[in-house]
């Protein structure tokens, strides 16, 4: 850990990169809020903490931080902007800064995801930009700047003097984890969740089968939730379930299985669940007796019975109970729903799901 001035910072470093699961948020820093009551130019500013891995010498993953990085590039691009073609000195301060600050040998020094990145070199650029991509937080907060600078006639120089005041604490996570660092720093926001996962794959060694499965099975990202939801709700117990844990419950799972299988078998039993939950949301079913009671469950809003059904589901796949007891507790189920659209004062669903688990030992 140490305390760095930022200006500093960035000019010391040749590139940073971001995670290919991060992603800009609305929470760009405007640097003149920070500075605006610094009439004289000399306030210490602290941006907090900078989650960096260093990858090579003056190289560094930002594992969370990047916000503040980006933001700044902007407003000096913007100081360069607003200063172009207005004199031989300004000219050569601009050359100084874009060669310090945002690109050096014609290399960008901040490297984002690929979406972020086509805008942010646009607008380094000074190519034009489609409308949809001028409501991009990148483009707004950049014009922001740019109308300060020239709205209130701020010198280049004053802002330099407040830019050197601001300090920022690094810190190293070379020994741990980037993504389970950025989970735990970003989990009071909507993060993508199967980003996430499809990376913990990834370092694992089974990307390959967990995209086959998704492809099969699960085609698009509600598909994926619902799937994850109901498998989990079971495994884990739950009551409710919380959409924004279904990475760290993806990651406890297959940690926890870890210590009795190997990789390729615990996919391969989400790969059988994935199989017979697309049967069960899908209703493709060859026996006509499964395929009518699924409708019949759909038709009266049974979905909340799902992650029980798939545990069913599967013990009748893995021939653990008869196709009698699987059709007469898909009836039993029936009858509860049908009679809880008609009383939502009628039982709780884990009540008869008791009642159904004592009918399936009797047998």
């Amino acid at each position: 850990m140490k305390v760095v001035n930022l200006l500093d910072f960035i000019n010391k470093t040749k590139d940073f990169y971001t995670l290919n699961y991060s992603s800009l948020n609305e929470d760009l820093v405007n640097y003149f809020d920070l500075i605006v009551n610094d009439d004289q130019f000399v306030q210490s500013i602290d941006l907090g903490l900078l989650y960096l891995k260093k990858i090579a010498p003056e190289k560094y993953i930002i594992v969370d931080g990047v916000n503040r990085i980006l933001s700044l590039s902007l407003l000096l691009h913007a100081i360069c902007e607003c200063y172009k073609k207005t004199s031989n000195q300004n000219t050569k301060a601009i050359k100084i800064i874009n060669d310090k600050y945002i690109v050096k040998n014609l290399k960008y020094k901040l490297h984002l995801n690929e979406k972020e990145d086509i805008i942010y070199k646009k607008i380094i650029k000074g190519e034009r930009l489609s409308d949809k991509e001028k409501q991009n937080p990148l483009f707004k907060l950049m014009h922001k700047y740019w109308t300060i600078i020239k709205t209130d006639s701020i010198k280049a120089a004053n802002i330099f003097k407040s830019l050197k005041k601001i300090n920022i604490t690094i810190i190293d996570v070379d020994l741990i984890s980037e993504r389970e660092l950025y989970y735990k720093l970003n989990c009071f926001r909507k993060i993508n969740q199967y980003i996430l996962i499809d990376d913990y794959l990834k370092e694992i060694g089974v990307l390959g089968d967990w995209t086959n499965i998704k492809n099969l099975y699960l085609k698009n990202e509600n598909d994926i939730f619902m799937f994850l939801r109901d498998f989990f709700i079971t495994k884990f117990n739950y009551k409710r379930f919380n959409p924004e844990k279904v990475y760290i419950n993806f990651v406890n799972y297959f940690e926890t299985m870890l210590q009795y299988l190997s990789e390729e078998l615990i996919i391969k039993k989400i790969q059988k669940a994935a199989r017979l939950y697309h049967n069960m949301i899908n209703i493709t079913f060859n026996d006509e007796d499964i395929k009518a009671a699924f409708i019949k469950i759909k038709e009266y809003a049974g979905t909340d019975t799902f992650p029980y059904l798939l545990d069913v589901y599967q013990d009748y796949n893995d021939n653990n109970i008869s196709h009698q007891t699987f059709i007469e507790i898909l009836n039993t189920i029936i009858e509860y729903l049908s009679n809880r659209n008609k009383d939502s004062n009628n039982i709780d669903f884990n009540e008869l799901i008791e009642y159904l688990n004592a009918f399936v030992t009797c047998k």
